[in-house]
């Protein structure tokens, strides 16, 4: 295979590009595979537009959900640490307000990634790092086929051709216009497919919640008073006792917590032991390695390959099926998961405690750290500032409390068959993926032989 390109003076110019990767023949090469399968630009099926340019003006409570390029993924969003927005600064970029079937693409820090909007999650407005694709009525063209490809091999290398920048790369909405999209018998199908795993992924979504609403009222934590108190005191001796003097601690919400967890006199630590196996990078072999980003919002975590030779620092712990791992900084996010059987002997960041599960189901261990009181609960047991981190002594002497039989069953089953949801709309999206890569392919190769 070729592995440089001859170009035109007049065609570089025209398109105000002079960068070889730009015409790498990878990449020429693709595009001409979308080309040959009747493809059109997006701008002349769509209104194309940014997020609002002004700085946020954040509600101090309520307010309208406000999205960033870190909320859209591949076909997905990760909407727990969203900003919100005052509704006047909402009501004043009506241009910019989200509506369902929305099409939005990343265009900072991973280029290209795009999902649908729901409708669900509205009213929504997005900052100037999304590009807000609107379909036209008579474009006869399914917002779920579009997230499909921009999300596939041949929108992909598009979105990162089109991309400028030296410290950081952007797409400017001047190029997402410019994008060719092509159009394929396989559309109807693919579009059924992705909002099939759209369906799906709310599903897991929804059984997951069912499991932490069992295992909070199981536990009492749904009848506790968790009022705010402006002031509250405490003994000197109850204070040496715990070796704490913040104010955090002892107020009666959190003292309502600790005493109803402690009620089992036990502690994460007796039903979930630290494993600690020590991974050793072997140069030129490559492993499967989750850092803290890669934890969703479900319970599950994802991976990339590294290989030996390019090993992280942090990359420290090698896990195994069942393992529950949760990350030690900033444990208010929640970000703890299961390790699934693919999983075993991947390779975790040191940045996570790896918890073997001892007369204790995993499933209900994950559901029990990543309840909203407990993360809270950890986050007390956190110290410095701009990466504030929980110990794995701390963090195994948290209380831990067992519901009943009844309830465990329940919440085992829940969890599994939300992991099972998820799997299969991971599938889903796969598949549509590959089917329009393969659709693409093979009309460029009919062309070629007409």
């Amino acid at each position: 295979m070729a592995v440089w390109s001859q170009i035109a003076a007049s065609e570089a110019f025209a398109l105000n590009r002079l960068d070889a990767e730009y015409f790498r023949p990878e990449n020429l090469a693709l595009l001409r595979e979308v080309k040959e399968c009747e493809a059109e630009q997006l701008c002349s099926m769509a209104f194309i537009t940014d997020g609002i340019h002004a700085s946020p003006e954040i509600a101090s409570e309520g307010g309208v959900r406000y999205l960033s390029a870190k909320c859209v993924k591949d076909n997905d969003f990760t909407l727990s640490h969203t900003l919100f927005i005052t509704a006047e600064q909402n009501a004043t970029n009506k241009r910019t307000q989200l509506r369902p079937d929305d099409v939005l693409i990343t265009s900072v820090g991973t280029i290209g990634n795009a999902a649908v909007v729901q409708p669900d999650f509205l009213p929504a407005n997005a900052d100037r790092h999304l590009g807000i694709v609107r379909l036209n009525q008579d474009s006869e063209l399914d917002p779920y086929y579009l997230a499909s490809f921009l999300n596939s091999r041949y929108g992909r290398f598009q979105t990162l051709r089109e991309a400028t920048g030296n410290v950081q790369l952007n797409l400017f909405i001047e190029k997402i216009r410019t994008l060719i999209i092509p159009r394929l018998p396989i559309e109807q199908s693919v579009a059924a497919m992705t909002k099939a795993a759209y369906t799906t992924r709310k599903r897991a979504e929804v059984l997951y919640r069912d499991a932490e609403a069992i295992l909070g009222a199981a536990l009492g934590l749904d009848n506790l008073d968790l009022t705010p108190r402006l002031f509250y005191e405490d003994t000197f001796v109850h204070a040496a006792q715990i070796g704490r003097l913040d104010a955090e601690y002892f107020s009666p919400r959190m003292q309502n917590v600790i005493e109803t967890l402690s009620a089992s006199k036990k502690t994460t630590g007796d039903v979930a032991p630290l494993a600690k196996r020590r991974f050793k990078a072997i140069p030129a072999k490559p492993f499967d390695y989750i850092e803290i980003a890669d934890v969703g919002t479900a319970g599950t975590a994802s991976s990339s390959i590294v290989l030996g030779e390019d090993a992280p620092s942090r990359a420290t712990w090698i896990v195994k099926s069942g393992d529950v791992i949760t990350t030690t900084v900033r444990p208010i996010r929640r970000l703890s998961a299961i390790i699934l059987p693919e999983q075993d002997g991947f390779v975790c960041s040191s940045g996570f405690a790896v918890l073997r599960p001892r007369n204790v189901e995993p499933e209900l261990l994950l559901t029990y750290l990543r309840l909203p009181l407990v993360a809270e609960l950890l986050d007390l047991y956190t110290t410095a500032s701009m990466y504030p981190a929980i110990s794995t002594t701390d963090l195994l002497r948290i209380p831990f409390r067992l519901p009943n039989v009844e309830a465990c069953m329940e919440i085992v089953t829940k969890v599994r068959e939300s992991i099972a949801a998820r799997a299969e709309s991971l599938r889903l999206l796969d598949e549509a993926k590959r089917t329009v890569e393969a659709a693409i392919l093979e009309g460029y190769r009919h062309g070629d032989r007409v």
